[in-house]
């Protein structure tokens, strides 16, 4: 099984942002930006935590420094870019949500603008990032839990993650609040990154016992994926009420899906057009709503975001190739993916015993 980057989990992701788009362009695509950002939420659960389990496994601790340099260096070039330019957009446009720009940004970058949102703000061409708001949070606080789990419920790790997951999942569906708690909050939205992680857990163990599950094909559950997304709606106020029990229906799915990338292989879903979008994923995701929800190309209708989003992807390619990959190479510089000497000290007690023999 592969646990880091390949073709078909790139065209996972690459679903999950075709998803968002569709359903902010106007498509026929309801429930996209539902199933699309809890799809988001699975995968970085997943990754994340794949990867620490690997580092664990190989240096006996983490380095959070290095854990959390690297996250920045990957997210922040291409959100900084998007905040040093989108004040341009809306002077050139002449919208009045340049004057409450500051606050949205700020929001944005010390990535609280969920709350901020929740506490009663809008953050105008911003609103939408919301969510990389609740991953990054995820960032800062889960990998110091996996930290206490493993130094000391490492036998038990599975099913603390799994009784996690449980709980959030139930919370999320039944809880009560305000419309927009309910849907950009981090305790609300938490369960699905918990069952990506439950998800990681689950297969490092199976890894480290020599199993072998049987493969799957990601095209099942991706073709699932996209026809509950298009479920027609029948308008907010009838709606509204199902987006939290239909988020787990859809994390569920994203766990199949994620699951289905890693054990096998769909030559649609590992496509090159599937992993082009996944590449560009996050740069799109900044970009497309950001056009939307400006005063570019005047009022809102299908043909006009469709054209904006034609632009959101070029826009997100030039991000990825002049900005977010030139300044990813600098992870070798920074040495931020070399063992802290911690880890460099594990290591050589490790080899002790084999040189010694």
């Amino acid at each position: 099984m592969q646990h880091s980057r390949n073709r078909d989990l790139d065209g996972v992701r690459g679903l999950a942002i075709l998803l968002v788009v569709a359903a902010h362009s106007g498509l026929p695509v309801r429930w996209g930006g539902l199933s699309g950002v809890t799809l988001f939420f699975v995968l970085s659960g997943y990754l994340i935590t794949s990867l620490l389990i690997r580092e664990w496994g190989r240096w006996g601790s983490i380095s959070l420094w290095r854990f959390w340099g690297r996250r920045a260096l990957r997210l922040l070039p291409a959100l900084v870019l998007l905040l040093a330019l989108a004040p341009v957009l809306l002077w050139a446009t002449g919208d009045d949500q340049l004057s409450s720009y500051p606050t949205a940004a700020l929001a944005s970058l010390f990535y609280v603008g969920n709350w901020v949102r929740i506490a009663g703000t809008d953050l105008g061409v911003l609103n939408h990032l919301w969510s990389l708001s609740v991953e990054e949070q995820f960032y800062v606080v889960w990998p110091v839990i996996f930290i206490v789990l493993m130094t000391w419920l490492r036998s038990r790790a599975l099913a603390v993650v799994l009784s996690l997951a449980a709980l959030a999942t139930f919370y999320s569906v039944w809880t009560q609040g305000t419309a927009i708690r309910l849907d950009i909050s981090t305790e609300t939205n938490a369960f699905a990154l918990l069952l990506g992680v439950a998800l990681a857990f689950a297969l490092a163990g199976v890894r480290a016992r020599g199993w072998d599950l049987p493969s799957a094909s990601p095209l099942v559950p991706f073709v699932v994926m996209v026809a509950v997304s298009a479920f027609p709606g029948h308008g907010l106020a009838v709606d509204h009420p199902l987006f939290r029990p239909l988020g787990a229906v859809y994390a569920v799915l994203g766990v199949w899906l994620v699951y289905a990338a890693v054990s096998g292989h769909s030559r649609v879903v590992g496509s090159r057009v599937m992993v082009f979008f996944g590449t560009v994923s996050y740069a799109l995701y900044l970009w497309h709503q950001t056009f939307i929800n400006s005063r570019l190309l005047g009022e809102h209708s299908t043909p006009r975001n469709l054209t904006l989003i034609a632009a959101a992807v070029l826009v997100s390619w030039l991000s990825w190739v002049l900005v977010e990959r030139p300044v990813g190479r600098l992870r070798g510089r920074l040495r931020l993916d070399q063992p802290s000497r911690r880890q460099q000290e594990f290591a050589e007690r490790q080899a002790a015993p084999a040189s010694v023999s």
